[in-house]
């Protein structure tokens, strides 16, 4: 399975989980049928593999369980459009795409926001894919600054931390860690 069907895979069966809100998250997850996609023409009736079941039921699992915290960012970001009165494919793609913004930074923004705006065509109305696009452009400046945060305070402590080894090494008398390397000469 390549990412594209990861991802839609994980967009299906985020999405069949606002249907059974009653449930426990993995009896909503059990309600969806992983079946593969071969493409937009063709049915498929061939499973996935127990392993890629387990590992996209996870995955889901993970973006439920931020649910709250996701719904409450694109809340504070959509003037008039709460994730109430979203459409459910719309806010579905909100929730994948801004929990793999925020947890998952091996994959590059702009393969996130392309991505959302795929599916949310293919499976939305007419203008969700500018909706969804609208949505996170305005989000994303918000989460790269709390990045940048992030990461200025990650330096001021490695910084903080190396003045203090400095300092601890020169208290013993030495300025910098030395090590010997001893080699083994067979004669």
């Amino acid at each position: 399975m390549n990412k594209r069907e990861e991802r839609a895979h994980k967009f299906k069966l985020l999405f069949s989980t606002l249907f059974y809100e009653g449930e426990e998250e993995r009896e909503r997850i059990s309600h969806y049928s992983f079946e593969k996609e071969e493409d937009d023409s063709t049915i498929c009736f061939e499973t996935l593999p127990e392993e890629e079941k387990a590992y996209l039921e996870g995955e889901v699992l993970k973006v439920l369980e931020q649910v709250d915290e996701l719904d409450r960012m694109i809340n504070k970001e959509t003037e008039g459009w709460t994730t109430k009165r979203m459409s459910k494919t719309d806010l579905t793609v909100l929730r994948l795409s801004l929990y793999e913004l925020l947890h998952q930074k091996e994959i590059p923004e702009k393969v996130v926001l392309n991505e959302a705006v795929e599916i949310a065509k293919k499976y939305g109305g007419a203008d969700s894919g500018s909706f969804v696009n609208g949505v996170l452009a305005r989000i994303l400046p918000k989460l790269s600054a709390t990045d940048s945060l992030e990461e200025g305070e990650r330096k001021e402590k490695e910084t903080t931390h190396s003045a203090e080894d400095a300092a601890k090494r020169k208290k013993n008398g030495r300025k910098n860690p030395s090590f010997h390397i001893v080699l083994n000469k067979k004669d």
